[in-house]
């Protein structure tokens, strides 16, 4: 497992696990951040990263991407 951080641009893998309190598990699980979801980089800006999670381009920053292992 590595952070969903160290991907880069164009890279997939799917979600093994989402580390942090209950309230981060449950802000990402409403994006749409679950256990198993394929996930993909599209850019990374500043620490901010767009991905493609259930068909779905969603922004998020630094912090709340490292609580997400792939």
């Amino acid at each position: 497992m590595m952070l969903l951080t160290m991907l880069r641009p164009g890279e997939s893998n799917s979600i093994k696990k989402i580390t942090g309190r209950e309230a981060t598990h449950k802000h990402l699980a409403n994006l749409g951040f679950t256990i198993g979801t394929s996930i993909t980089i599209i850019s990374e800006l500043n620490g901010s990263f767009i991905v493609d999670v259930r068909d779905s381009r969603i922004a998020i920053d630094k912090s709340m991407a490292s609580h997400i292992l792939v």
